[in-house]
């Protein structure tokens, strides 16, 4: 049997010089892919990094891609390096571009800052030899000035510079020159001159040489490397820095071929500011227009098969429908904010089927907005996306078109295999997030209503009411009656917004509700029946018993998830058992 290791490796690894690299950037043949952000580095990381490079420590690895005719990505040259126009680097660097960039200001004198390395710290000021390299203190050798005119003097100056014994690295090639110089103007005698000069070259060839020699080890993957291995590989290397995901990766990809991907992502999120509002990811709008174009979502196909003319075909559409999706889950089914929408994948085969929909006629158009509805709440319900969300969205876009849009038997799986039951809901915590936010934005779906001015919550403007949830029975009032307080369960909990949660103050919400005058009291009922709590009667929820709290609360939420959802909650005979019995 062939073993794994006998297999040609994804990728060569080389040692580059510092050197080598900075000509490569130089000449463009080593350029950035144009996803990678700018600059960052602060003076101080770069004077940091030449003390690694000085000392030959590791600075770690560098992450470049070959590139070839058959695949040429959208590329850009390293800020204050030559344009080369119409020249095509060979490589492009995916890790490493901070480091990289630093160096080439600090060697080539480009940039804000010009760095600068003092003499006389590595020299015994007794005998004028060389300081042992680990004796010298480089936070002081080496320095950085701004030479955009805000010093009292200018660190460019040549006069300046000998005076004060201070070259600047961008002069590596020259310091020979600039010793010499240097030696002349601190004695005339010709012995010390010449002795001076000699530690002066032994500085340069021996502590700053690795300035033009170190060996960076650089991780060179070959043109033929998949995208998804491109992105496997870089997220492996470099967890620190900003992902590199597969909407960047076709951001370069598509360029050449005239697909902007990053311009149309500007221009969808200011034409539709509710895919800002909820923080799409716009590689979920990828996902649908590879579901409309191939029938899959998964990053492999994508990266991979997707074209750029399936792109462009389905790019505007998608947005579009994804707009339209998020616009009734808000009018239509409670998700009032991201905070409470259960899955951002849903969004996904929602969102391809969208423009099926929307070609309907009027009445069928209605009836298979309705399915979808039926569609959303059962996969959350059933907590559907919560594994293997990629694969599942693809074997959900099979069948909604036949079912939703077609008027087919076979609906997707979260509707045929409904499989929600009381007991499992009874003990659900509020850590099961889909479930969770599935009930709370069922209740506003379904009228709930603010405790304060006692309008519908889905009516307030999130601007004016920071919602969320505080628990019916607080964990101090379980603690006391002996109940199990690890379980924040969801149907203990109620969404209020901040100036009622400070009025409740941590008490149970029925002992609020006591404390209030008869007029205030009776607009509170009507607040907690629109919350699905009974807060008419003296038994559960008013008469403090929480155990049948919870079963009357479950018995009117069940209903309504029935409703939204089409289907019957399974009944589990343990349901019904006290909570302390159930534990």
């Amino acid at each position: 049997m062939a073993s794994m290791f006998n297999e040609d490796p994804v990728f060569k690894t080389n040692p580059e010089t510092v050197g080598s690299l900075i000509r490569s950037i130089h000449d463009g043949s080593l350029a950035l892919p144009n996803f990678q952000r700018s600059f960052v580095w602060d003076p101080k990381r770069t004077v940091e990094l030449i003390k690694s490079i000085i000392l030959r420590y590791p600075a770690g690895t560098l992450l470049t891609w070959e590139q070839s005719s058959s695949h040429r990505f959208d590329s850009r040259s390293f800020e204050e390096a030559p344009v080369n126009a119409g020249m095509q680097p060979r490589r492009l660097v995916l890790d490493g571009q901070q480091r990289l960039t630093a160096l080439y200001h600090a060697l080539s004198g480009k940039g804000e800052y010009q760095f600068f390395i003092k003499a006389w710290p590595f020299i015994d000021p007794k005998n004028r030899s060389l300081i042992p390299l680990e004796e010298v203190e480089l936070e002081t050798a080496i320095v950085a000035y701004d030479t955009r005119g805000r010093l009292r003097f200018n660190p460019l100056d040549e006069e300046w510079q000998l005076e004060n014994g201070i070259f600047p690295l961008s002069k590596f090639q020259e310091l020979r020159r600039s010793f010499k110089s240097f030696a002349r103007s601190i004695t005339e005698v010709r012995e010390e001159q010449d002795a001076l000069e000699e530690t002066l070259h032994q500085l340069r060839d021996g502590y700053l040489q690795p300035l033009e020699s170190y060996p960076f080890p650089v991780v060179d993957l070959p043109e033929q490397t998949s995208l998804l291995a491109v992105c496997n590989i870089f997220e492996t290397l470099n967890k620190s820095a900003k992902p590199l995901g597969p909407f960047e990766l076709l951001t370069a990809k598509f360029y050449p071929s005239g697909a902007r991907l990053r311009v149309w992502w500007a221009s969808a999120q200011e034409e539709y500011p509710v895919l800002t509002e909820f923080d799409i990811d716009p590689y979920n709008l990828l996902q649908a227009v590879s579901l409309r174009a191939r029938g899959t979502a998964q990053r492999a196909d994508i990266l991979g098969k997707l074209t750029s003319n399936e792109l462009i075909e389905h790019w505007e559409t998608t947005v579009s429908a994804a707009a339209d999706v998020l616009d009734m889950l808000k009018r239509e089914c409670g998700v009032i904010s991201p905070q409470w929408l259960p899955y951002g994948m849903i969004l996904v085969p929602m969102a391809a089927m969208w423009p099926e929909i929307s070609a309907l006629r009027p009445q069928q158009r209605g009836h298979a907005r309705e399915r979808l509805r039926q569609y959303y709440w059962c996969s959350i319900f059933t907590e559907n996306y919560d594994q293997g969300a990629n694969s599942q969205v693809g074997a959900d876009y099979k069948l909604l078109k036949g079912w939703v849009v077609d008027g087919q038997s076979q609906p997707p799986e979260a509707v045929a295999n409904f499989n929600l039951t009381d007991a499992d809901l009874l003990s659900a915590r509020s850590n099961r997030k889909a479930l969770y936010r599935g009930v709370v934005t069922l209740l506003i779906q379904s009228g709930a209503k603010d405790f304060l001015s006692a309008q519908a919550i889905s009516n307030i403007r999130l601007s004016e009411a920071k919602l969320e949830t505080v628990q019916v029975f607080p964990k101090g009032w379980l603690q006391q009656n002996s109940i199990d307080t690890s379980a924040d369960l969801i149907l203990n909990r109620i969404m209020v917004d901040g100036e009622a949660r400070r009025s409740i103050k941590g008490r149970p919400v029925h002992h609020y509700l006591d404390s209030q005058e008869a007029p205030v009291q009776t607009k509170l009922v009507d607040v907690l029946e629109s919350h699905l709590i009974n807060a008419q009667t003296e038994y559960g929820f008013r008469g403090g018993d929480y155990d049948e709290f919870l079963q009357e609360r479950l018995s009117l939420i069940l209903e309504a998830i029935e409703q939204v959802t089409g289907q019957t909650v399974i009944l589990d005979p343990d349901a019904g058992e006290p909570a302390a019995q159930r534990e």
